[in-house]
């Protein structure tokens, strides 16, 4: 229990003044200097080469016809569970490793990402080549889920931290590319394997081993090139009085900072010259002011790592993930599959499908964070990332509600329609989380409260998965030969977690003074109205809907207490 505490405890990132000197230059000596934005093509380069897990269900057929013999196409749900397998390390890795990444930054992160994800498709090949199935589960599934776990929050992190006033849009960029990766990876696959080798045999340019090997080494390339541009800010960075510290509604309560004015002429050995900061670091558009604050600047409602993982916000939050990812990750670990036998289309059909689908699921990851940033300037501040999982989770209620209906008439357009949209919300759930996170409980814990909270992710890729895999060959066996009605069981206990996950969103408190002013005697719960209004539910069953007069009093003497 102790290392726990200490893994989980206070997280620190220690760097000496001749590494911070370094890291002004791009390649960490001259003549190239370092500038913020260099993360999102960095970003975007490692996330299109871990995202190739997306297009796992290219391999599924070609791998069982390489193993087991051609079958006519029919999948055989074997190849499809080392997808939850990696699915499932995947989302331990982020838990584990989050903390360590946040102390050894993101650099070294990213490289031991790219070794162990290259480690891990060099066995699946060699694993496929043997006819060993338990040589891929070991590679690809552990190997590479660690590394695809550790790569995928390397970036995310230094891109909340670097862009405090843009968070949604430094979240989706930093995650967009894993969507990317199921629109490249299944014609890569399909080019290198042979488009219809799982029912013809008829090899593409190198088979299915040697895919593995060549796919894998050209994303250890791009990532390890791609890691050398990630790095955390500067000690005492800040855009627009946010720091790392700063949680969303918060960026008014700072405790007293060292004010040095830019363009400055004052030095001091305690303290960085911000004029000099911003020189070497290259981050002059970071600044909208004549002033920053710099050394001390903290928020007065900062919250450490432990205090984050256990606010109830935060459980909230994990089970909302849940319930708005489950379903777009059993559809895409699918997609391919049900494409060919459900709808009786061809193999170069299917593999367009799935490069469409992934083209949603990324577009989602840029466009519903953005919205996020924006959506509060637009509302007054009343709405932002909360708003979009809570639409995102009622769409794909809708979807999978009429999901069923939709392929007993076999509509393949309306069948489209309703994943694509799935997919959307999908991507833009996942790309929102980080910044969502980050407004809760601050940029400084993002690395570590993003990777325990892809634990949600991963059980709903491994749980889903397996359930839906389970449900699918009882569904086979029920209504053999008819294929038609086969999915529709699927769609509908989907419903389940969707729906609870919607519940866990509502009750997720994002208002400051909901969080953190105190509850008065007999008090058990609170809501925001929809007016604005602060509702207090007590022990008795007593509603009250607080004034905003009472509501301001109360909050006045709170940081009166505090004293702010």
């Amino acid at each position: 229990m102790d290392i726990i505490r200490k893994h989980y405890g206070a997280v620190k990132y220690e760097r000496s003044e001749r590494w911070l000197e370094a890291e002004q230059y791009l390649f960490y000596f001259p003549p190239l200097r370092f500038n913020r934005f260099l993360l999102f093509p960095a970003a975007l380069l490692i996330q299109l080469s871990v995202g190739s897990l997306y297009a796992w269900s290219g391999y599924n057929l070609p791998i069982e016809a390489y193993m087991y013999g051609r079958n006519g196409g029919i999948d055989r749900n074997i190849a499809s569970n080392i997808f939850y397998v990696a699915i499932g390390v995947f989302g331990i890795t982020t838990a584990v490793m989050g903390p360590w990444l946040e102390r050894r930054g993101p650099m070294l992160g990213c490289m031991l990402g790219a070794v162990c994800f290259y480690i891990g498709n060099l066995l699946a090949g060699l694993g496929v080549y043997t006819k060993h199935i338990e040589l891929i589960i070991f590679g690809y599934g552990i190997f590479g889920g660690i590394g695809l776990g550790v790569a995928y929050i390397a970036p995310v992190s230094p891109l909340q931290k670097w862009f405090p006033e843009a968070r949604g849009i430094a979240a989706g960029v930093a995650v967009c590319g894993f969507g990317g990766g199921s629109i490249i990876a299944p014609y890569s696959q399909k080019f290198l394997i042979g488009v219809n080798y799982h029912k013809t045999g008829e090899v593409g340019i190198v088979g299915v081993p040697l895919t593995f090997v060549i796919l894998g080494s050209v994303y250890f390339v791009a990532m390890m090139l791609s890691a050398l541009v990630l790095r955390m800010p500067p000690p005492g960075y800040t855009v627009k009085g946010i720091t790392v510290d700063t949680i969303k509604g918060a960026e008014g309560y700072q405790s007293k900072p060292i004010v040095v004015a830019v363009g400055s002429a004052e030095d001091s050995k305690d303290i960085l010259d911000q004029k000099d900061v911003l020189e070497k670091i290259n981050i002059e558009d970071a600044e909208s002011s004549n002033s920053s604050k710099v050394g001390a600047d903290t928020n007065i409602f900062a919250m450490t790592l432990a205090e984050s993982l256990s606010s109830s916000e935060y459980w909230c939050m994990w089970f909302m993930l849940l319930g708005s990812q489950v379903t777009g990750l059993v559809i895409i670990s699918k997609i391919q599959s049900m494409i060919q036998n459900q709808f009786k289309r061809d193999a170069e059909t299917a593999a367009l499908i799935n490069s469409l689908l992934g083209g949603c699921n990324l577009l989602g990851r840029l466009v519903m964070p953005l919205i996020s940033d924006v959506l509060p300037h637009v509302t007054g501040g009343v709405a932002g990332r909360k708003s979009i999982f809570l639409f995102s989770l009622c769409t794909q209620v809708v979807c999978l509600s009429i999901l069923p209906s939709i392929v007993d008439s076999q509509q393949l357009n309306g069948f489209l329609g309703c994943i694509f949209a799935i997919a959307f919300c999908y991507g833009g759930s996942i790309g929102t989380i980080p910044a969502f996170l980050a407004d809760q409980f601050g940029a400084k814990n993002v690395g570590a409260t993003h990777g325990i909270i892809l634990m949600a992710w991963a059980t709903g890729a491994v749980a889903g998965g397996l359930t839906f895999t389970e449900v699918l060959k009882h569904e086979q066996i029920k209504y053999a030969p008819n294929i038609v009605p086969i999915y529709n069981l699927n769609f509908r206990w989907l419903l389940g977690p969707v729906f609870f996950g919607l519940i866990a969103c509502i009750l997720v408190k994002t208002n400051l003074r909901d969080r953190r002013l105190p509850y008065v005697e007999g008090e058990v719960f609170r809501l925001r109205f929809v007016n604005g209004r602060m509702l207090r539910f007590y022990r008795t069953g007593r509603i009250h809907m607080l004034s905003k007069h009472e509501e301001d009093r109360e909050w006045s003497e709170y940081l009166r207490a505090l004293g702010h």
